[in-house]
Parts: structure tokens; C-alpha cells; sequence
């Protein structure tokens, strides 16, 4: 190893952090545990679900240009809006989220899933995501740059929320690789820019990328890009009832077909994930005590649908009950 290599390593090892509630007051302890998240994971909103037996800990490492967090926390739940203008502290990328114990009821592009325990899933910390854990729970969030990420899974929306089980395939090396890091990176004396391209290429093997045999990767980094900016349209202007597939297609500057062409490939259209990220942010608005006073038609409405009859109709469909039987607190748990 070089002095210069010696040199980056020890900088970075400097760069590790810790923090635990132990020995803090209750509230303290949970101001600053909201504060880290926020700033370091992403413009999240922490919910504690029982403050009076808080008790939490997280270790951070820098890994190259990444960074693994190791996390042990209570039962809460975390919700990022990934609003456009929103106070972005935290660099916005994409992020592994790893669990070690506890399943994780997660809401994001309008699917409802449970990454269960030896699971983890690739999130974007640009888009509207929420995570639940009933318990306590122990995971690892790897935080890695966008232009970094994409070096690797050049089209990484497609790979967005879709868990991967770390005890099959490719993905047991690499769920072995990160259990590792988070135990023993502070004795490796490998360079941690190595380490980090070694977690690259296996997450590509992980999510099929390296052998899909991709021949064109600059263009599928950009067919990527644009089809995470058309999702991010959707999830700022939602509730704008004139948004359509023809307007964002222009103010992208591609073609109608194209934008259609470019959300199949994801798996999923304009019109399913605009109706999807409507019906889900109207279902929080029925939940909420602050909205209790509002018609159905208003919340229809605040959320793009100008037929009151056509949204009750769609949300029945998608969540199985009418709206006021959710109001009512029929609501399903997700």
C-alpha cells in the first residue's frame, strides 16, 4: 500500500461515527435521533411510536464515495415526501436498505410491500417513500451517490422497490459483504475505494445487470434518467387535475409514445402511477385528524380528481372499501 492509499484510509477511518441515546434525556435523545436521520439519510420525518421507551443507536462509515449505516432503532415510522424545493441537506442518492431483524412495511411508487428480514431493497431518496416497523429493528443503509450507482445499474429505476433476498443468488455475497463491513471495516487495511467498487459489481450481479449482457449502457443511463424525472413529476404535481401524459411528455421534450415506452420498461405506466400516488396521498388525507372536517369531495379534489364519483370509484377498487368507510378507520393495514 502507497502512503497516499494509507493516507485516504486513515482519513476516512477518521470519518466514522457513532451515536447511541444511551445516558441522553428521552426527548434529547429523540430530537437528535430525528436531527441525524434527516440530515444524513434524507428529508425524512421520523414518527417514534412509543417516545417513553426510546433507545436507539447508529454507527456510520465512509466507504469511498459511500457511506454504510448501521442503524438499531425502535418500532417508528419514517416517511420522505421527496417534494421538488424540499431542503435537500442530505445529497440526494440512492440508497440500500438492508434488514437484519425486523420486517419493514414499505410504500413507495405507489407499491405496497414488507422487506422482511434478510432482504434489502434499492430506494431513491429524491421520491416520496415510507418504511413502518412495528418492532424494534436492526438494519444497514448504504448511502450511494446517483452518479455513482448508475457507473453499475446504468437504468437503477427499474430496480427501485423491488426486494432482493441476500440468502439466494448473487445476493448472498453480497448481503455476506456488508454484514462483514458493518463488523469489521475498522481492521481491513483494503483501500475502502476498492471495498466500494467490490459492493458495486456485486450489486449488479444481484440485480441481473451484468448478466442481461447490456450493449448500450450510456443509453440506457439516460432512458433511466428520464424515467425517474417523469416519476418525480408525477409525485410533485399530483394534485394538478390538468397534469397529463401529452404535458410532461412536451415539458421533457420527448413524444408521448416515448414517455410511455419509458415507464413500460419499469413496469408500469403514466396513468397507473399517477392514479396510484393519487388514491395513496388522498388515503393519508382521510387519515388525518386535521382533514376530518373536509368533505370527500374536497379531498377528491385536493388530489387531482375532479369527478368525486370516478375517484370513490377507483379507490374502492384499488384498497377494497369506499373512502368514508376508511375514514371511518377501515383502513387496511398496510
Amino acid at each position: 500500500m502507497t502512503e497516499r492509499d494509507r493516507t485516504k484510509r486513515d482519513r476516512q477511518a477518521e470519518d466514522d461515527r457513532e451515536w447511541s441515546s444511551s445516558g441522553l434525556a428521552m426527548r434529547d435523545a429523540i430530537d437528535q435521533w430525528r436531527h441525524w436521520a434527516a440530515s444524513t439519510i434524507a428529508p425524512i420525518e421520523v414518527t417514534v411510536f412509543d417516545p417513553d421507551s426510546f433507545a436507539a443507536r447508529w454507527v456510520s462509515h465512509g466507504i469511498g464515495q459511500l457511506r454504510l449505516l448501521q442503524l438499531h432503532a425502535p418500532a417508528q415510522r419514517v416517511t420522505h415526501t421527496g417534494a421538488e424545493g424540499a431542503a435537500m441537506r442530505a445529497t440526494p442518492s440512492i440508497q440500500l436498505v438492508y434488514s437484519q431483524q425486523g420486517a419493514m412495511k414499505t410504500l413507495m411508487g405507489g407499491r405496497r410491500f414488507t422487506l422482511e428480514t434478510g432482504q434489502f431493497v434499492l430506494l431513491d431518496n429524491t421520491r416520496f417513500y415510507q418504511m413502518e416497523m412495528e418492532t424494534e429493528h436492526r438494519a444497514l443503509d448504504l448511502m450511494m451517490p446517483q452518479s455513482w450507482v448508475e457507473k453499475y445499474l446504468p437504468d437503477v429505476g427499474i430496480h427501485l422497490g423491488r426486494p432482493i433476498d441476500t440468502r439466494e443468488g448473487w445476493g448472498a455475497p453480497l448481503g455476506a459483504l456488508l454484514e462483514c463491513l458493518a463488523s469489521r471495516l475498522k481492521a481491513s487495511t483494503l483501500p475502502r475505494s476498492l471495498i466500494a467498487e467490490q459492493i458495486g459489481n456485486l450489486l449488479a450481479l444481484a440485480t441481473g445487470v451484468l448478466e442481461a449482457n447490456d450493449t448500450n449502457p450510456p443509453r440506457n443511463r439516460h432512458r433511466g434518467q428520464l424515467a425517474r424525472l417523469i416519476l418525480r413529476r408525477i409525485e410533485n404535481d399530483y394534485a394538478d387535475p390538468d397534469l397529463t401524459p401529452d404535458r410532461v411528455a412536451t415539458d421533457c421534450g420527448i413524444s408521448r409514445s416515448y414517455l410511455q415506452t419509458l415507464l413500460a420498461a419499469s413496469g408500469t405506466s403514466f396513468v397507473q402511477e399517477l392514479n396510484a400516488t393519487r388514491l395513496e396521498r388522498a388515503g393519508d388525507m382521510l387519515s388525518d385528524p386535521r382533514a376530518r372536517s373536509l368533505p370527500i369531495a374536497e379531498i377528491a379534489y385536493r388530489n387531482g380528481f375532479l369527478d368525486p364519483g370516478y375517484f370513490s370509484r377507483l379507490f374502492r377498487k384499488r384498497f377494497g372499501i369506499t373512502p368514508r368507510e376508511w375514514r371511518a378507520g377501515h383502513a387496511p393495514q398496510s
